[in-house]
């Protein structure tokens, strides 16, 4: 790590501190599809059953839209497309 300046505890503190932030993208996922699990008798009874209109769309598209954002978010914050090699020399 001597091309970047950091010593081996920065390095340990950062990559900690990123995945402290993943967690912190699990949590409120987690919540949302709780929470769309326990409403869903609602919404088949209030939006599924009724005829679609503007209103249902736009429904669906915020209540659904969110749940991907989330999923995409935490997808791109796991799984990046881009490894840093890190070598410690601890001699």
């Amino acid at each position: 790590m001597s091309e970047l300046g950091l010593s081996p505890e920065e390095v340990v503190a950062t990559l900690s501190s990123i995945q402290a932030q993943n967690f912190f993208l699990v949590a409120p996922f987690a919540l949302i599809v709780y929470d769309t699990i326990l409403t869903i008798p609602q919404e088949i009874k209030c939006i599924w059953k009724r005829k679609f209109s503007a209103v249902t769309v736009l429904y669906l598209f915020i209540r659904y839209g969110a749940v991907l954002d989330m999923l995409l978010k935490i997808l791109s914050a796991f799984y990046t497309l881009t490894a840093i090699p890190v070598t410690l020399d601890l001699s």
